[in-house]
């Protein structure tokens, strides 16, 4: 302590005396502070003395280890305080929390009976549609638009899913803003558009055990393979006209559901085909009856294989095969569109079957659907449908893949086409081919899509069986029997987080 105490004076002292001009230093002011400077110095030796004189005295009375002692008090003191602030901030979160990123951004419970993962996805299309004049008719003074164009947002989704209670009670709840939205001309003649958020998952599902779970809410009911594979795991920026045509898409149903290894099964009880969001009472929409299932039988590879179309380069061999059916009676009361033949009186058995083949950049899909319209009041004829897609892609590279797509559709029994009617049940006829590319950014996450589609005979509804609209394909309706060259083009950028 001494040491150091001179060292620091002797240096404040030299830089005093620095700081004096040279003749200061030599005169008799400089003399005086000289004085005063060294009277500064004898009052530091003092209380340095007194200072040695105390701790000696201390070092007497308790030893060397008071001053560990007291340092020890202090640290314990200071743990203490931070516990308790700890505490304190921990009780707002029950038993604490735990977040970060898989797969989505995510928030789980300490314990892990608890969790809330969010997804997002946006799919920025640019559109182009030619539709002959030839295939039109003129009404009401409208002229005829050949060529449309623009950009759209496809698919703007939001999810929430996770588990509650304990990892066995899952849950999912999805939003979607999609172009399906329509345009709306206000009587003072100002052009909106209606944006509402969608609600298409909202479910709860049990696991039971021993590869048995039970799911209740609203769902896809999984009738069609390509309808099971999520809007952003498509090879094609859009799923087949014939997805539109044949598809149950989103019900509300009770779901019994078993897997393993090698098999999934599922059946359910449901409100209808494509009965989403629709209230029991007063909705007028209601079906007597639906029951939906499906059966897949794995033969090769796993089953995150047939999460998507895509099969990445040196992936192993992965083989599906599959079968479904989706059976319900309409009410006959169709308040919402009178073309809505899933509704209609009568009964409406769907069946398809397909197959699925992914290996090291090389991926092939094929299916047959069908469905048969019958016990129709009045006498009325059956209406049988049926159609078939086989579709295909390889990987030039790991992140360039081509691809191409045929579809056929063959309605037989209907009534012939009227252009102020265009419906599902029309006799109608007609051929798709599609080729596109996907460069892949970040796989699925991030990937520019693009692709043709040529219309060879004509497309005669607008609205599916189970009332699925075909503007998210962007095909357009053809007002006249036999019509052939619509072409659809476009281009994609989506973004999946």
């Amino acid at each position: 302590m001494r040491g150091l105490s001179n060292t620091v004076l002797s240096g404040w002292i030299a830089s005093v005396m620095l700081a004096l001009p040279s003749s200061a230093r030599q005169s008799d002011t400089g003399d005086d502070a000289l004085r005063q400077i060294q009277a500064l110095k004898q009052q530091m030796a003092t209380m340095e003395a007194r200072h040695d004189a105390e701790i000696a005295a201390l070092r007497s009375e308790h030893g060397d280890k008071w001053l560990t002692q007291a340092r020890a008090l202090e640290v314990r003191e200071f743990v203490k305080e931070m516990l308790a602030d700890s505490e304190t901030r921990t009780s707002l979160q029950g038993t604490g929390a735990t977040a970060g990123w898989d797969k989505g951004f995510f928030l789980s419970s300490a314990d892990g009976n608890f969790s809330l993962r969010f997804v997002g996805s946006m799919q920025t299309r640019y559109a182009y549609n030619y539709q002959p004049p030839e295939n039109q008719v003129a009404s009401g003074g409208d002229p005829i638009v050949v060529n449309e164009w623009g950009f759209e947002m496809r698919r703007v989704e939001l999810e929430f899913l996770g588990h509650i209670i304990d990892p066995s009670w899952e849950y999912k709840v999805k939003l979607s803003f999609n172009s399906n939205n329509a345009v709306v001309q206000t009587g003072a003649g100002v052009q909106t558009t209606s944006n509402a958020a969608v609600l298409e998952d909202a479910y709860v599902r049990k696991d039971l055990g021993n590869g048995f779970g039970l799911r209740v809410g609203q769902f896809k009911s999984n009738y069609d393979f390509e309808e099971t594979i999520s809007g952003t795991a498509l090879q094609f920026a859009e799923r087949t006209l014939l997805n539109s045509y044949f598809s149950t898409k989103f019900i509300q149903a009770v779901q019994l559901e078993y897997r393993n290894d090698f098999v999934r099964v599922l059946a359910n009880y449901n409100d209808g085909g494509g009965n989403r969001n629709v209230s029991a009472i007063g909705a007028e929409v209601n079906v007597e009856w639906a029951t939906a299932g499906r059966v897949d039988w794995k033969l090769m590879g796993d089953w995150t294989q047939f999460r998507e179309f895509t099969s990445w380069r040196s992936s192993d061999m992965a083989i599906l095969l599959g079968g479904a059916y989706n059976w319900q009676r309409g009410g006959g009361s169709n308040a919402f569109n009178p073309n809505y033949v899933g509704n209609s009186d009568g009964i409406n058995i769907s069946y398809t079957g397909d197959a699925n083949l992914r290996y090291d950049g090389f991926s092939l899909f094929g299916a047959v659907l069908g469905n048969t319209f019958y016990a129709r009041p009045d006498g009325e004829a059956s209406v049988t449908s049926l159609g078939a897609i086989v579709q295909g892609a390889y990987h030039l590279t790991d992140d360039l893949e081509v691809m191409a797509r045929f579809e056929y559709l063959n309605v037989s029994g209907g009534t012939t086409s009227v252009a102020a009617t265009p419906s599902a049940i029309n006799a109608q006829r007609l051929n798709i081919y599609t080729v596109g590319a996907n460069y892949y950014i970040d796989k699925n996450k991030v990937k520019l899509t693009a692709d043709v589609g040529y219309v060879v005979g004509g497309i005669l509804f607008t609205n599916g069986i189970y009332g699925q609209n075909i503007v998210g394909t962007d095909y357009r309706t053809d007002q006249t029997s036999g019509s052939t060259g619509q072409v659809v083009a476009r281009a994609q950028l989506q973004f999946a987080f």
